[in-house]
């Protein structure tokens, strides 16, 4: 089979994932993507789908593989100019292109379209990081040298992405919708760097011995590739590997001397001071706990305490007038109210139910559900804290009430992020869906049909504008009032929590 970008691609990441994905896959522990990472995939291809609308003539390839060659040749004989998904071979080498503008004398124009525009990390706490720029540059470079030795001449390479600052006002205008970034030049730098490493793939395919040992025991743990933990069975589980931003020079050391567990780090090594708390609790068995800062903390909010999570809608392509690529779109939230620390909360939520749009519906619920004096308390302010900036450019009306609640906001997740509270069982994370099950392990997330952010979103998107049967809505709806609502249950038991242990 000849090398395609995708195959390149893990060679890049790991020369032992590679070779195994070529020659005995079925070792390989594939992360299995997420609703979240689902949900993109799919926006990406709405994105695709909306750029080729600016090509009246265009032609689209619906083959892969072999197939996508001929019927490729199949248009450029019927005159096709512009293909998209068009498919190169040559030398071993195959690549499918976004977009391909077929010139005279053999000259073509390369488009790479992405999903992605500056605004790549979504902003949700779970939320995957897009690819870099260089990632698509590097991308454009491996169907530049493959269209090159199929003896075509590049005259340019273009990234689309969507445009961060266009703002929907009636249809939407494609021609605003997009931005074309001519990287030619980037390319060209990257090229001999690029044709060098495609010839070495080609080499390492063809060994016949396998991999014993692979680069990724040097990479921090959310960058090692699912040939790891076959190779490397002694350093999966939980290791330094999951220590608070461990450096990948320390995790080098670490692995040089041959340290597998926590338990064998060197006492006088050096550790940041979130990482060593780590290390004490895990070896020690024993928690570490500021009481008198967080007892400071608490004894400054004012009650009633208002525990608030937002979800939110963010689609790609922008749905409701006066948005945004990718803004995100509040559609829920669960409010959780604490008059007092004893005694029963009392709860309060907002669903958006159809495919209108929510923002005059979900502040003017919210104004009316909170009120003007109270602390309000959130798990990741970054996001919340956006949101209601977002919604009071929206609606000017209730500014000063939106931008109000972010000056009595308090993150919750300080508490653990920022050291005040360490738990051996926390491995190293500040997650919701981290410490709840140590602090709080009668409730869980893991009975839920929803369970995390990503697949309330799609959920939503799903029940608001596709679904047309009322009994399936309605059970979508039940599903994320019931996710929403643990999210800041879980809140108010984990803060209960802390304050019956200081």
């Amino acid at each position: 089979m000849p090398l395609s970008k995708s195959s390149f691609k893990k060679f890049q990441q790991c020369n032992a994932y590679f070779w195994f994905s070529i020659n005995r896959p079925y070792v390989l522990q594939e992360k299995e993507l997420s609703d979240f990472e689902k949900a993109l995939a799919e926006q990406g291809k709405k994105v695709e789908q909306q750029f080729y609308k600016l090509f009246p003539d265009l032609k689209i390839v619906s083959t892969k593989g072999s197939q996508s060659i001929n019927e490729t040749k199949a248009l450029l004989q019927q005159g096709a100019y512009y293909i998209a998904q068009a498919a190169i071979e040559a030398n071993q080498f195959f690549a499918q292109a976004d977009l391909v503008h077929f010139k005279e004398d053999n000259h073509i124009d390369l488009y790479e379209v992405k999903s992605s525009s500056s605004m790549q990390n979504i902003g949700m706490e779970d939320s995957t990081q897009a690819p870099s720029k260089e990632e698509h540059e590097t991308d454009m470079a491996f169907q530049y040298e493959v269209a090159t030795l199929a003896g075509y001449t590049v005259d340019n390479t273009f990234l689309v992405e969507l445009n961060k600052t266009y703002t929907r006002q009636g249809e939407i205008a494609l021609s605003q919708l997009f931005t074309r970034n001519n990287v030619t030049a980037n390319v060209l730098k990257l090229l001999p760097e690029i044709r060098e490493s495609m010839h070495q793939a080609l080499t390492y395919s063809s060994i016949t011995e396998a991999p014993t040992t692979c680069g990724c025991k040097y990479k921090s743990r959310k960058k090692q590739c699912p040939a790891f933990s076959y190779l490397h069975p002694e350093l999966t589980g939980y290791s330094y590997y999951d220590l608070p931003r461990i450096h990948e020079s320390r995790i080098r050391e670490f692995v040089d001397q041959g340290i597998t567990r926590i338990e064998d780090i060197p006492a006088k090594n050096k550790l940041s001071d979130n990482q060593r708390d780590h290390v004490v609790c895990w070896n020690e068995n024993r928690e570490i706990i500021h009481r008198d800062e967080i007892e400071r903390i608490f004894n400054g909010f004012q009650f009633p305490l208002y525990f608030l999570d937002y979800e939110t809608y963010a689609p790609a392509i922008p749905v409701f007038e006066g948005t945004r690529p990718y803004q995100h779109i509040p559609f829920q939230y669960s409010l959780h109210i604490l008059h007092e620390n004893v005694g029963e909360a009392e709860h309060k939520e907002y669903l958006h139910s159809d495919s209108s749009n929510p923002i005059l519906a979900i502040t003017a619920q919210l104004r009316s559900d909170i009120g003007d004096t109270g602390t309000v308390i959130v798990w990741h302010s970054t996001f919340e804290s956006g949101r209601n900036k977002e919604l009071a450019a929206a609606v000017p009306s209730l500014s000063g009430f939106l931008l109000g609640l972010n000056n009595r906001m308090f993150d919750l997740k300080d508490i653990i992020a920022k050291r005040m509270y360490v738990h051996k069982d926390f491995r190293g994370s500040a997650s919701i869906k981290k410490v709840l099950p140590v602090l709080v392990p009668e409730l869980s997330y893991s009975s839920l049909a929803i369970n995390d952010g990503g697949k309330a979103t799609s959920e939503w998107g799903r029940m608001a504008f596709e679904l047309t049967d009322e009994t399936e809505k309605e059970t979508i709806r039940q599903q994320l009032l019931e996710y929403c609502k643990l999210d800041t249950l879980a809140m108010v038991e984990i803060y209960r929590k802390i304050k019956d242990l200081i």
